[in-house]
């Protein structure tokens, strides 16, 4: 927040007392427009063997829906509370496309589908600091 910039100010006017010059040259990279929109989607898998086939059908479903997976982890380190043990981040270019690709036909069959393979949560979210 503000307290942040006001350090990273500070910080940046005593390099630049120290060595004559900033070495900041350019604004930070922002996005321009809408941020990216995310599933994260956390699993306990079922049935190790049916849950490959479907991640397949899976990822050609969010490929054609614009979107791509971004984090597939086959191991979550928890840090505090019980989240389920694998954990995948799929990313669209706005959360609005991430809304539509989620309650796209397609994809709720594949949901459907995945209900008898694992268990999983899925949150919708928009990003935060959208860089570049």
């Amino acid at each position: 927040g503000g307290l942040a910039l006001a350090s990273r100010r500070r910080r940046a006017s005593l390099v630049e007392e120290e060595f004559g010059h900033s070495f900041v040259t350019s604004k930070p990279l922002v996005r321009e427009g809408p941020k990216r929109g995310y599933w994260v989607i956390s699993v306990r898998i079922l049935d190790q063997a049916r849950y490959f086939t479907y991640l397949e059908i899976a990822t050609d479903a969010i490929d054609r829906l614009g979107g791509h997976i971004i984090i597939r982890s086959p191991e979550v380190i928890v840090g505090a509370g019980s989240p389920k043990p694998r954990l995948v981040v799929v990313e669209f270019p706005t959360l609005a496309e991430a809304q539509e690709a989620f309650q796209d036909i397609a994809q709720q069959a594949a949901m459907l589908i995945f209900d008898s393979i694992a268990e999983y949560d899925v949150a919708i979210v928009e990003g935060y600091d959208d860089l570049g």
